[in-house]
């Protein structure tokens, strides 16, 4: 099937005569044979483009194509479907981690109620939209927006674009999603990353804590002698994959804290660990001295 004209020059179904010639200018010298002499294609492409001019430039041949599309033998006369719209919504992680719906304010083209979507009013041309069967309209729509979104992932909604002039159908709300940074988590697809701070004494002991997950809550089982910056993987934690298949998996980073403002009373009680429980953490460091090895 031919494509559509519109989209052959980049323009909306809307466009005015000046913006036609405007774009078929540019693509013209863009797709030229002259200047694209090396690909085979350029001489399609640039028949292609004349083509879609000649129909657009032509008030009346336009309204044909507009009402009727490309018609070929046996297909019954239609309106032409009409422009996918574009929207963008800003969401916070809760509502990317979540899903949710919201109202939106989408700028499209809807059928013209002064004359039924015709065009046509009295004697002549619709005066309220200028002859094209449709008229540019601000509808609040609601959009579902599926858990684990991320920054531009673009959600598709059915026949909630722009209406196609002289009775088309509708084309598509095309939706993308911006998802702003959070504070604590860091992702990666439906990965999720955070770091959270344990004490001193829950590293050495071990110690099950509660922790924030992008869905809510989880317990971590912090091992004995835990080191600091360590990573545990909890499984089904993270964000929700938007193919539907499961929930992607939560990576903590633990960072030791380290106590301060040690009186004589505390000095005392870790040189008396410290003699307990003797450590040597930089043995073997001195081979590496002045470069050795």
């Amino acid at each position: 099937m031919p494509r559509d004209y519109y989209a052959i020059l980049g323009i909306a179904a809307t466009a005015g005569p000046r913006e036609i010639r405007q774009a078929y200018r540019r693509l013209a010298r863009q797709y030229s044979p002259d200047v694209n002499f090396w690909d085979a294609r350029a001489p399609a492409l640039f028949e292609e483009i004349a083509e879609a001019y000649r129909v657009l430039s032509d008030p009346e041949a336009r309204a044909l194509y507009d009402r009727f599309g490309h018609l070929r033998p046996g297909a019954l006369p239609g309106g032409r479907r009409g422009d996918d719209v574009h929207a963008t919504v800003e969401l916070t992680f809760a509502d990317a981690a979540r899903g949710l719906t919201l109202s939106l304010d989408v700028v499209r083209f809807s059928p013209c109620g002064g004359c039924g979507a015709t065009g046509l009013a009295g004697q002549g041309p619709c005066r309220m939209c200028q002859g094209r069967g449709v008229r540019r309209s601000v509808d609040r729509l609601p959009v579902k927006i599926p858990p684990g979104v991320d920054s531009g992932t673009q959600v598709r909604i059915s026949g909630e674009g722009s209406a196609g002039p002289f009775g088309g159908p509708r084309g598509d709300l095309i939706v993308s999603t911006r998802v702003r940074e959070h504070p604590f988590f860091r992702r990666h697809g439906e990965g999720v990353y955070c770091t959270v701070p344990i004490t001193v004494w829950e590293a050495l002991r071990g110690a099950r804590i509660r922790i924030p997950t992008p869905l809510g809550e989880a317990v971590l089982v912090v091992p004995p002698g835990t080191r600091a910056g360590e990573t545990f993987r909890l499984r089904g934690h993270g964000l929700p994959r938007l193919t539907g298949d499961g929930v992607g998996d939560l990576y903590v980073t633990v960072q030791v804290e380290m106590p301060k403002g040690l009186d004589s009373r505390t000095d005392e009680l870790v040189r008396e660990l410290e003699r307990l429980v003797p450590m040597t953490a930089r043995e073997g460091l001195d081979r590496f001295a002045g470069g050795g090895e």
